[in-house]
């Protein structure tokens, strides 16, 4: 193995993912070192001719360019590919840049129309390059790997804070605008290598509805709750950033006073807190969002500023200011970027590209507008030191941690949404049933019987039985008319005639009955008849349920049965059955208890939930040696005998899992992600995925996670075991997968074909 493939299975790249990982880190890395290098230039201008208390003013002028630049920028992904406004975006930005260079010099205005170019333009092309990327990955590839892609920004942005004082000390501060132009060159090189037809895989073809005004904007953002709570967030955060920079940017000034030492300082200080960003979002970002989830993550950064906005009240100055603010930056650009960009996967694409530009440039500048108005009135007051900005700060980011919860919840619910297909366009919905039937719709005994599941000798004989009584007919007409014996001959007349005119609903007739379920001519009546009995009938159903050594055609048809008396008795049974050593009992019981939730009856009650999450885990484990086996002979010739068990077995058992899953959450959902997970549509089975592991026990999804292709071939491999300990699994638990006799040890006979010839100790490698 290359250093670049064990590279790509330690960071977890699948490897049909690493050119698009390489790109996106790529492009993050040009992103953000044009917006550190920008930055740093604009400040240190800006700072070596107007006083701090200026920086209010030119901030208000940023933000209203923003917002008019980020309407018209709305509009135009909103009716052009996002890559496309990109280019012109890109381009556009270079050239103003260039040629701004020969006319830069101590002129205020001409450093103040540099200060609002490359305010707005950062803005506009970080928003645009998370656009593009969001289209690029699922779901479950942005929670994995947008970490890693953020990185590649904070990368990005450590170079250029590093390079700061080695450029400054070669050029002059006016001729490193030539480097934010090559910066540009190569964020288009990069623009233009990612794959369109990928970018617009999701596109519904529908003509959108842009914003053309502000109003508008704001309106179609409100429109969906999770958007509304993503600007909101992005407000409140802009806001309480906003005043913690003043207070950093003042106590460097009453500290560094003016000069280059400004520049230096703050190309010193990104450098540190990119680095510190970047050890954050490759060892922690995405451990932080697979444990803390969606509303933890987001909650980390108001918790961080809240504690160091105290800091500042008890002890300010430039040490305690700069640990802040690098708290703040660290965390809003590693952790806090991820998990908001994150945020927007669910968003359907054409709902995401009218709102995600507009609300990442009017929320941010609305937030930094609000936050530089705080400051704005604050300074203008006398005698108020500027430390007591905190309480702002403070205040904001409490209301924060409670809209982290919120945005928790909105984020679960577009997931459900998107996935039973009710969201705002019907994409997944449409992308769930691409694959015709599942099993649930197949003869369950015929697919029984072919996977070895089924009894065959029980099944002859049932067939004898039932056979036999049909040719009996009438000829025990002048036996005697008692019910029990009728029910106990051979007449089918007689007994449907008896069953026909309600002779057989005494309790005490329950045995008499339940030996004729066996007789499929009889199903029906006979089923009726017990369930009109109802409860007192139970006992003795679930009785012989329960017994493993009972006729076990009788038995495969008592849950059919069970699952129409309304007694909650009924449904213990049935849940009790979930862990008979039969598969079918199993299948069968987890359908009659789905079928009971369609009829409206009682659901499983709350002391019997443990129970069914113990079926689940009980039946992946049972299914793990199918999963194993299945992938140890993935690189051998195909034997259709073999490959037929394993797929029906595996396949079956999955749909029981799923069901039972959907016995204990929201059953439309788990039905709509089982759906998912046989479609050929890789957005519809990463949301079902997404799904899934927000909805499911750790434990639970390790187990589940193999059958359904959601793992690492590094780890595929580690979690198999050798092929001997699989085989000798089947055996100890009693799997009939292969049947008995011929068809095993022809099975074994083909194992031992199939292993690698230069394996020492005869076992899969």
């Amino acid at each position: 193995m290359t250093p670049a493939a064990r590279l790509a299975e330690w960071l977890d790249v699948r490897p049909n993912e690493i050119r698009l990982v390489v790109l996106a880190f790529a492009g993050a890395f040009l992103m953000m070192a044009f917006v550190v290098l920008s930055r740093a230039l604009r400040e240190a201008f800006f700072l070596e001719i107007f006083d701090a208390s200026s920086l209010p003013y030119v901030g208000g002028a940023a933000i209203a360019l923003g917002l008019a630049a980020a309407t018209i920028f709305s509009r135009a992904v909103s009716v052009r590919h996002p890559q496309s406004v990109m280019r012109v975006t890109i381009a556009g930005l270079a050239v103003a840049i260039l040629a701004m260079h020969p006319f830069l010099d101590d002129d205020g205005t001409l450093i103040v129309a540099f200060y609002l170019l490359t305010a707005v333009g950062t803005l506009l092309l970080t928003s645009g390059f998370w656009l593009v990327v969001s289209e690029l990955f699922a779901v479950r590839e942005a929670k994995r790997l947008f970490g890693l892609v953020s990185a590649g920004g904070t990368l990005g942005l450590l170079a250029a804070g590093l390079s700061m004082r080695p450029l400054l000390g070669q050029f002059q501060p006016r001729d490193l605008l030539y480097v934010l132009a090559g910066l540009l060159g190569l964020a288009l090189v990069v623009n233009e290598a990612f794959p369109r037809d990928r970018l617009g895989r999701t596109a519904t073809g529908r003509e959108p509805v842009s914003p053309t005004t502000f109003g508008q904007g704001l309106r179609l953002i409100g429109s969906t709750s999770q958007v509304r709570l993503i600007a909101i967030i992005f407000l409140l955060v802009g806001a309480a950033s906003a005043i913690v920079d003043f207070q950093f940017k003042e106590a460097v000034q009453a500290s560094l006073g003016r000069g280059p030492d400004m520049a230096v300082f703050f190309g010193d200080f990104y450098a540190w807190t990119g680095g510190l960003a970047l050890l954050v979002q490759i060892l922690l970002t995405t451990r932080l969002l697979a444990s803390l989830g969606v509303a933890g993550s987001v909650a980390l950064v108001p918790l961080v500023v809240a504690f160091g906005s105290v800091g500042m009240l008890i002890i300010p100055g430039l040490a305690v200011a700069t640990g802040l603010r690098g708290a703040d930056s660290t965390l809003r650009k590693s952790v806090f970027r991820s998990v908001m960009e994150f945020l927007w996967v669910p968003v359907p694409n054409h709902l995401r590209r009218r709102t995600k530009t507009f609300v990442d440039s009017v929320a941010d500048a609305l937030g930094e507008g609000l936050g530089v108005l705080i400051v704005f009135l604050w300074v203008t007051l006398p005698g108020l030191p500027s430390r007591w900005l905190s309480v702002f700060v403070i205040g904001i980011c409490t209301v924060l941690l409670v809209l982290s919860g919120r945005i928790g919840t909105e984020y679960f619910r577009t997931l459900r949404s998107r996935l039973a297909g009710d969201g705002v366009d019907g994409t997944l919905a449409a992308a769930t049933g691409a694959r015709g039937h599942t099993l649930s719709r197949l003869d369950i005994t015929r697919v029984l019987k072919t996977s070895g599941l089924y009894p065959e000798e029980t099944a002859d004989l049932a067939a004898s039985r039932s056979s036999q009584v049909d040719r009996v007919g009438h000829a025990e007409r002048g036996e005697s008319d008692d019910p029990e014996t009728v029910l106990r001959s051979h007449d089918v007349a007689r007994i449907t005639d008896l069953l026909r005119e309600g002779g057989a609903t005494d309790p005490d007739l329950v045995p008499a009955l339940v030996r004729l379920l066996a007789r499929d001519r009889l199903l029906d009546s006979v089923t009726r008849v017990v369930v009109e009995i109802g409860d007192t009938a139970i006992p003795e159903l679930a009785n012989m349920l329960a017994d493993e050594s009972a006729d076990f055609v009788i038995r495969r048809r008592l849950p059919r049965v069970l699952a129409h008396i309304p007694d909650p008795a009924a449904e213990e049974a049935l849940v009790e059955a979930l862990e008979a050593n039969r598969f079918e009992i199993r299948y069968r019981a987890a359908v009659a208890l789905a079928r009971r939730r369609r009829l409206g009856l009682p659901g499983v009650p709350d002391r019997a939930q443990k129970r069914v999450w113990s079926a689940i885990r009980s039946e992946l484990g049972r299914g793990r040696a199918v999963w194993e086996l299945a992938r140890l002979l993935d690189d051998v010739d195909p034997d259709p005998f073999v490959e037929r068990r394993l797929g029906e077995r595996g396949q079956l058992s999955l749909e029981h899992v799923f069901r039972m899953l959907g016995l204990v959450e929201d059953s439309d959902a788990i039905r709509s992600a089982w759906k998912a997970i046989l479609s050929d549509q890789p957005e519809a089975r990463s949301f079902a995925l997404e799904y899934l592991d927000q909805v499911l026990p750790k434990d639970v999804r390790s187990r589940l996670w193999p059958f359904i292709g959601d793992m690492s071939a590094d780890r595929e491999r580690r979690a198999i075991r050798p092929l001997d300990d699989v085989v000798a699994d089947l055996v100890r638990t009693g799997a009939t997968l292969f049947g008995d006799g011929e068809d095993r040890l022809a099975l074994r006979r083909y194992l031992d074909g199939s292993r690698p010839d230069d394996s020492p100790d005869g076992e899969a490698e």
